[in-house]
């Protein structure tokens, strides 16, 4: 049978096959034989009578995980050989719909099949492409069969749609009850069967509010899920889950449209994210048609690797891994001058595009946290892989393999060089936009650069003086360390490129050193004139990002003399633009132009716009979000890392209750540029792009510990601010301007701020934050729920005569449904409004008629009941839908639902004439009574559970309707015809002949609407359909309470009040928002126009301030007396810098800036 004959073959059982699976029946002695027919055998499982070893065998089978459906459907090819299992059920009438459908359509067949193996084939050919056809994107394609049996159970136990992919299950125990813990992609689910006493609880994972790991102890927490593991498999699996639950619930929550969507719906969203393939989460590992599968568990952790390697190296987040940690060592094959010790044992890992390898051994204080050595080289890059026997090849990388897994790898690598080829071509073209070429161009020759390579920097002048910063002896380090390492997407990353980076980028490099450490200039080569296109495609669109984007653009850095200028206006406008366009889920938000206009005095547009995508979907998630998740996320670690660390201040504050938000919230938001003088703004951002985003608290608590004396003292926010302005106007000032050493007095503030962040917080790990972006996660977007789904209740036009309560519940059951549905929504710009898909979904959570399930035997009677309550839903869905939106929003469900439940009896007659007046003219007629009677059958038949009074009741309604029309036009109407008429409807749906519906359906049309001489002709209005609904008791009471009845609002056991409190969100929202909207662009805010004209000041007493605050006993102060190498500009200087070793020169000038490593 081929897949187009499948298709149109007798309609197939769902949900019973499975895919055969080798089963042997001389061992199951609980299974009886029902039918035994050719070489198929119908069995069902058996029961001791006794109820006591009945419970006790289904509690043995419950705790072993092998209790099966009670129905099975075998194939035996001969006698006394094994079977195979190709159908079970949970029900007889289930089971019996396969086993006709089989008699039917399978046996036929295999009589003209002689040999048993054959037969064995077919079978296990049909049965699987059964599987994969009707089953498609369900668990039943999975390759494990116990994924497939544990899935089954999982539906069939909690009721959740067969799309629904289990990820994995464990034994646990609950309170004590020992049972089976499923995980599926968005439940927690737990089942219990012990003794007769049957157990289950169905989580949503949306709904998690916190994960902890606890230790087992009996009866400490009452009616709290307990999990006992041997290992985090379970921690790591709901961790990663939840995660992406409340990503989701944040996209679908608010009922907002998409700030970046165009204003223009015909324009066609052409451009794509290079990383929208890891951001769709868990939606994107569904399986699609026909295809075995591997176990959604399996999918997730070859997610989770992928993504943790590019984040680890920066890669893009549509990297996948094909090989890793491969034990190697690095080496040069020429010894750079000044390096003892060039090999470099470590890992080497391969994803499609790039060749990744990192050094075991860590590098000293204070880069303790990065590799002592490591490279991103991506394959593009890549001449020749080959032997090396010599080292005639003065840049050339020899990776050293310890194990026979090396005969793989360079299988692997040379057919990943052979896809980059393409991207090969373009790699001279994109080398001329690197600045790092033009440095060494007079050493190599290797392209003619002509152009100036930068931003606005360039034309404008970069802020700061560049001599004082020796901006020249920077720029000669940089080229030495270009020349002997490699530079821009070939370059790897020694001790001397963090000390490099450190003690300040020269201007000209500034720009490429951040694409390089945040790993955006991949994207700029693999999306090469995706800038322009973006700009070229939504020319002369609007949107409301823009028109925020707009608002804002005078008020970023309006101190710099670009952006006094339409160039750099426009410059900041294009990037803003592009990004909102290329995101329209996020848009723009306030900040954004702020670090924008930071990064283009020192870069090019594309490389900007780049390196903001980086920043904002990958460095800072969730920053520049309508709802600040990620911002509130990291205040609150902050404030939990203050807490720890500075305990006497952070109970200060609490005690003079001083908002650590007003003053903290505004640096993460603006990574300090907004806060700080530009100059050092940019050094924190070379700070950022090397270390990661963990250098940010460690700079805003050395800050604190440094004003510790001083902020002890304030007593409200006002003084608080006060003393941090002031600290920031006097970065430049050296904190020993007395003293006689000269090194001492080249030591500013600033110099201070970075060594106590390195030194007194070094404990800021990664990992740190990480887990603590973890553990309060969860905490963070319940209370952002909470107080989105507030202020969405509170901006309701008309609350349609619900109370608060009930409008809560409304409000759940929209966006649940909506969350549900987001990863079936066609059009991802209309996530915020409900399509009808969605729409049937809510309606299944609030009514008792909506839910149709599909039968196993979908015989042609269900299948077109089912065909006229998809009508019915449409109808109201399109009721519910205002004309000028694109669907369903939450005030049209809360005052349709209003309409619906609070109308009288008059009422919801109207509402059902409205919504079958098709032609909007105020009169129901032939063809809208035909369609009326269809759907209401349905509609009764759903509620009252009972087929011929919905019968009758609809044939009266005909006949009544025909009566009020002949009333109307005036004449005589004889009683006797309809009397006789309506006999004869209604006998068409006696019990004991019933015609199928499908067939009396047709019989009405045929009455009502025959062109030429229909029976019935029918023209009422509102008041004659009134009359002839009332005239049948079964339709009285339906329009009466009946169908407002059937709508139920009740709020889910699951669903509580979000951890956190109202107190602690709305106060960091309300101020987080003023101060995004003042402060951010407010001219100067934390800053003064050049640190060179701050007044100066006394000598700091903050390293004695921290002894109090922090009541332990800081490191001693750095060796300011210590005789240090200097640095001078002069050419015999010059002549012997070049002498010395790349790591004795870098030193040389952090000591002259001012820099102490120890």
């Amino acid at each position: 049978m081929s897949q187009p004959e499948l298709q149109h073959a007798a309609s197939i059982p769902r949900n019973v096959f499975t895919l055969p699976s080798p089963t042997d029946i001389t061992l199951t002695p609980f299974w009886t034989t029902v039918r035994h027919v050719d070489n198929f055998i119908l069995q069902k499982s058996h029961a001791p009578g006794n109820p006591i070893f009945k419970n006790l065998l289904s509690t043995i089978a419950n705790v072993l995980d092998t209790k099966q459906p009670p129905f099975r459907i075998l194939f035996q090819r001969d006698v006394n050989t094994t079977c195979l299992q190709i159908a079970v059920g949970e029900t007889e009438s289930s089971v019996e719909a396969a086993w006709v459908w089989i008699e039917r359509n399978m046996m036929p067949e295999l009589d003209t099949i002689d040999d048993p193996f054959e037969k064995e084939s077919w079978v296990v050919e049909k049965i699987s492409m059964i599987v994969t056809t009707i089953d498609t994107g369900t668990d039943e394609l999975s390759t494990d069969e116990k994924v497939r049996s544990a899935s089954r159970a999982f539906r069939q136990l909690f009721d959740v749609p067969p799309s629904e992919r289990l990820v994995s299950y464990y034994s646990c125990s609950l309170n004590g009850r020992q049972g089976w813990l499923y995980i599926s992609e968005n439940y927690l689910g737990f089942y219990s069967f012990l003794l007769g006493v049957e157990t289950k609880k169905l989580i949503e994972l949306k709904e998690i509010q916190d994960i902890t790991k606890e230790n087992s102890k009996r009866a400490m927490f009452a009616d709290s899920l307990k999990i006992v593991t041997k290992g985090d498999d379970v921690y790591d699996l709901l961790v990663q889950l939840t995660g992406q639950a409340m990503i989701r619930l944040l996209r679908n929550a608010g009922g907002d449209t998409a700030p970046g969507s165009s204003n223009s719906p015909s324009l066609d969203r052409s451009i794509k994210s290079p990383d929208s393939q890891q951001s769709e989460g868990v939606s994107s590992l569904s399986s699609s048609g026909g295809v075995l599968v591997n176990p959604l568990k399996q999918d997730l952790a070859e997610q989770k690797r992928n993504t943790e390697l590019c984040l680890h190296f920066r890669l893009p987040l549509s990297e996948r891994l094909m090989m890793e940690g491969l034990r190697v060592g690095y080496s040069r094959c020429e010894q750079p001058t000044g390096i003892h010790n060039s090999y470099f044992p470590g890992r080497l890992y391969l994803s499609e595009t790039f060749l990744c390898f990192e050094s075991i051994n860590r590098q000293a204080p204070p880069q303790q946290h990065l590799a002592l050595c490591s490279l991103v080289l991506p394959l593009y890059t890549i001449k020749r892989v080959e032997r090396l026997n010599s080292g005639s090849y003065g840049t050339a990388v020899s990776i050293t393999v310890h194990k026979t897994i090396a005969e793989h790898f360079c299988k692997l690598l040379s057919h990943q060089l052979v896809q980059q080829k393409p991207t090969m071509k373009l790699f001279k073209e994109f080398l001329k936009t690197c600045e790092s070429e033009q440095l060494v161009q007079e050493e190599y020759n290797l392209i003619d650069v002509t152009d100036p390579v930068g931003g606005l920097g360039v034309r404008f002048g970069y802020p700061g003086d560049a001599r004082k910063s020796k901006d020249k002896a920077k720029t000669q380090l940089w080229r030495k360390y270009f020349s002997e390492h490699g530079r821009n997407l070939t370059m790897v990353k020694l001790p001397e490129f963090g000390k490099l980076v450190r003690v300040g980028l020269p201007n000209a490099l500034r720009g490429e050193i951040w694409e390089e450490c945040s790993g955006s200039i991949y994207l700029r080569l693999a999306n090469m004139g995706v800038y322009e296109d973006i700009l070229k495609t939504y020319q002369g669109q609007s949107s409301l990002s823009t028109e925020e984007i707009e608002k804002d653009l005078n008020r970023s850095l309006p101190e710099y003399a670009a952006y006094q200028t339409p160039e750099g206006i426009d410059s900041l406008r294009r990037v803003l633009t592009a990004y909102a366009w290329r995101n329209p889920e996020l848009g723009y938000c306030q900040a954004m132009n702020i670090v924008t206009s930071a990064m283009l005095i020192y870069m090019t547009e594309e490389q900007a716009f780049w390196t903001l995508n980086v920043l904002v979907d990958r460095m800072c998630p969730g920053y520049y979000s309508t709802s600040m998740y990620g911002a509130l996320l990291d205040q609150i670690i902050f404030e939990q890392l203050v807490e720890k660390t500075m305990p006497m201040l952070w109970n200060h504050f609490k005690k003079t209750d001083v908002q650590l938000s007003v003053a903290c919230l505004p640096w993460f938001l603006s990574l300090y540029v907004n806060s700080m003088p530009l100059l050092f703004a940019f050094r924190v951002l070379d700070y950022l792009f090397l270390e990661g985003p963990r250098i940010l608290f460690q700079i805003g608590l050395a800050i604190l510990k440094l004003n510790g004396d001083d902020l002890l003292n304030a007593r409200d926010d006002g003084a608080f601010l006060a003393i941090l302005k002031h600290f920031f106007t006097t970065l430049d000032e050296p904190i020993h301007p007395n003293s006689r050493n000269e090194k001492a007095r080249r030591v500013t503030k600033f110099n201070e701020v970075m060594l106590t962040a390195y030194r007194e917080f070094s404990m800021v790990t990664d990992d740190l934050v990480t887990d603590m972006r973890r553990k309060n996660q969860l905490k963070v977007v319940a209370g952002i729920e909470s107080y989105t789904k507030r202020s969405a209740i509170r901006h309701l036009d008309d609350m349609g005569g619900f109370e608060k309560d009930e409008i809560g519940i409304i409000y759940d059951k929209y966006f649940g449904a909506l969350y549900y549905g987001s990863n079936n929504q066609s059009d991802k710009n209309e996530g915020t409004t409900m399509d009808v898909n969605t729409f049937h979904a809510m309606l299944d959570s609030v009514t008792t008629w909506s839910k149709v399930k599909v039968s196993h035997e979908e015989s042609a009677e269900n299948a077109y009941m089912r065909q006229l309550g998809d009508m019915f839903i449409q109808r109201l869905y399109n009721y519910f839908k205002q004309d000028d939106h694109p669907g369903v929003t939450f005030q049209d469900t809360v005052l349709g639902f209003s309409e619906i439940m609070h109308g009288d009896i008059m009422g919801q007659i109207e509402l059902f004439f409205k919504m079958f007046d098709h032609d909007h003219d105020d009169k129901l007629e032939n063809v809208d009574i035909v369609d009326m009677v269809k759907e209401l059958y349905w509609l009764l038949v759903q509620i009252n559970q009972d087929a011929f009074l919905a019968w009758d009741a609809v044939c009266n309604l005909i006949v009544r309707s025909h009566e009020q029309s002949e009333i109307l036009r005036g004449n005589h109407l004889d009683e006797e015809a309809c009397a006789e008429e309506l006999a004869n409807l209604i006998g068409l749906g006696r019990v004991d002949n019933a015609l199928p519906l499908e067939k009396r359906i047709q019989r009405i049309e045929s009455l009502l609407l025959d062109d030429v001489n229909p029976l019935f002709v029918i023209d009422i209005g509102l008041p004659s359909f009134r009359m002839a609904v009332l005239t049948n008791e079964c339709l009285e009471m339906f329009f009466d309470h009946g169908f407002s009845s059937s709508f139920r609002l009740v709020k889910v056991e699951s669903e509580q009040q979000k951890s956190l409190g109202r107190e602690l969100f709305e106060n960091l929202f309300d101020e987080g928002k003023k101060l995004a909207k003042t402060h951010m662009s407010t001219p100067g805010y934390y800053r003064t126009p050049s640190p060179s004209a701050s007044p100066s000041m006394s000598p700091s007493t903050s390293s004695n301030t921290s002894n109090h605050i922090t009541q332990e006993t800081s490191p001693p102060p750095p060796a300011l007396g210590q005789s240090l190498s200097s640095l001078s500009l002069d050419d015999s200087q010059q002549q012997k810098e070049e002498k010395q070793d790349m790591s004795t020169q870098v030193d040389s000038l952090l000591s002259e800036l001012g820099h102490h490593d120890n």
